[in-house]
């Protein structure tokens, strides 16, 4: 007889057999894979962009052993090694097209945009942005809102032509991390995703994607920060007055 949280795990399976994944290999798809493995929300199938062996936007290190595979083998996720890294190739695109499921979680290298031809697929792409929108759009968003108000943000959207203007699910505000140097790889990632975990939550309790805000048009975008004000960030308000 199933225990009540086998059932859970159970019904969560069944509720995300439309939603695959679409990950390249880096620190924040990491954190992704291991907390919806640990909360039960494992994606139904992931496609692996895979680093040939520089380092990449968004790795710590290029490693020739691959860990989110054997996470992956270890929790008996479907998954397949993508043709090359390139997300918007033709053969990545038709990889994509040709699966069933109707929605992507979308974790790239740093940097990366889907293009318009992998956006006319049909599919729809769950991006979890690092800030909280519309009032952080563009790049490295979490620096700037530090300055601006001691805290990061993260926020999810299923993406669209416009960047960082797609309608809004959900979004959260983190307090300023107690080690400012590890918001690359960590504090930004670790937000990221317990924002994708509750978005899935929610998905699986209602049975749709219920949106926050539709209209994200509007605020204010972003640029990759200079050094010197990603600095101040990482000193602390009290260094900036």
């Amino acid at each position: 007889m199933l225990s009540r949280y086998q059932k859970l795990l159970r019904r969560r399976a069944l509720s995300l057999h439309d939603v695959a994944m679409v990950a390249a290999d880096t620190t924040r798809t990491k954190y992704y894979i291991e907390e919806l493995i640990k909360n039960g929300l494992s994606p139904h199938y992931v496609l692996l962009l895979v680093n040939s062996g520089e380092l990449l936007p968004g790795q710590k290190e290029a490693k020739s052993e691959n860990t989110l595979i054997t996470l992956l083998k270890d929790a008996d996720v479907k998954y397949d090694v993508a043709p090359n890294r390139d997300i918007n190739s033709e053969d990545v695109i038709a990889a994509i097209a040709k699966r069933p499921e109707q929605v992507f979680i979308f974790s790239g290298y740093g940097g990366v945009l889907l293009k318009e031809l992998i956006l006319d697929t049909g599919k729809k792409f769950l991006h979890i942005h690092g800030g909280y929108l519309p009032d952080y759009k563009g790049s490295t968003t979490n620096y700037y809102s530090l300055i601006d108000e001691n805290a990061i943000g993260a926020s999810a959207i299923f993406l669209t032509k416009e960047i960082d203007c797609g309608p809004i699910i959900l979004r959260k505000k983190f307090s300023a991390p107690a080690d400012r140097t590890a918001i690359d790889h960590n504090s930004d990632s670790e937000a990221r995703a317990k924002v994708l975990i509750e978005c899935l939550q929610n998905y699986v309790n209602s049975g749709d994607w219920e949106y926050e805000l539709e209209n994200n048009h509007g605020g204010e975008t972003f640029y990759i920060i200079h050094p010197v004000l990603k600095h101040l960030a990482i000193l602390g308000k009290d260094s900036l007055q």
